[in-house]
Parts: structure tokens; sequence; C-alpha cells
């Protein structure tokens, strides 16, 4: 014997993935280990606060009844004001068809003040002259 160590390719191959094993076995310690820790830390605030949790939980059916009138109340109130706004909806569509006609009403009657403008002014223009 010659006193040599021969490590082939395998063998570290091998030693690294023992090594990464080892690693990984010890984060995944320290993992639970915190959340041991915060399972702890959340009994604790759970047994402390237990008389407040339990006066919730037991007021929570009548608040979500609560809660169901009052979306039941909503929605017929605005099921009724739908109604109104549909209603006024149609009245300025009404109102608005009566002011355009009226437009052509008003067009007309000016069309005519116009004219009698023109000609008052040209009857002016002519006495003018003969003076």
């Amino acid at each position: 014997m010659n006193g040599e160590i021969i490590f082939t390719l395998k063998d570290i191959g091998m030693f690294v993935l023992w090594l990464l094993l080892c690693g990984i076995l010890v984060y995944i310690i320290l993992l639970l280990k915190n959340l041991y820790s915060s399972l702890k830390v959340v009994k604790g605030i759970i047994k402390n606060n237990e008389e407040s949790i339990n006066k919730v939980l037991d007021e929570s059916p009548g608040i979500s009844k609560n809660i169901n009138d009052i979306s039941k109340e909503v929605a017929y109130d605005l099921s009724v004001f739908k109604g109104t706004i549909d209603n006024i909806a149609e009245t300025s569509e009404s109102v608005t068809g009566v002011i355009k006609d009226n437009n052509t009403v008003v067009d007309s009657m000016s069309s005519v003040l116009h004219t009698a403008t023109m000609a008052k002014k040209a009857v002016d223009k002519f006495l003018a002259k003969d003076e």
C-alpha cells in the first residue's frame, strides 16, 4: 500500500448531495421551530381574548340578519327610484320635443320680424332721400 486516498467524481457528488440534504433538513427544522413559536403566540392571543371572540361569534348572526334586511330595503328603494328616473326621462324627452317644435315657430317669427325691420330701414332711407 502506498497510502494514497482516491476520490472519484461519484464520491464527491454524493458528498455534496449529503451536505445539501443536511442543509435542507436544518432549514426545515428551523422553519418548524418558528412555526411552533408563532402558533404559541397565536394560542396565547386567542386565550387572552377568548371572551371577546365568543361575544363577536354570538352577535354575528344578528349582524348578518340586519345586513340582509338593509339589503332588501335598499333593493326595494332602488327599484322604486328607478321607476321615478324612468318617468323623468320620458318627461324630459317630451319637453325636448316641444322645445324643438317651438324652435321652428320662433325661427319663423324671427324671420318675419327681420323682414319687417329690413322693410322699415328701406322706407326710412327712401324718406330720408326725399327730404
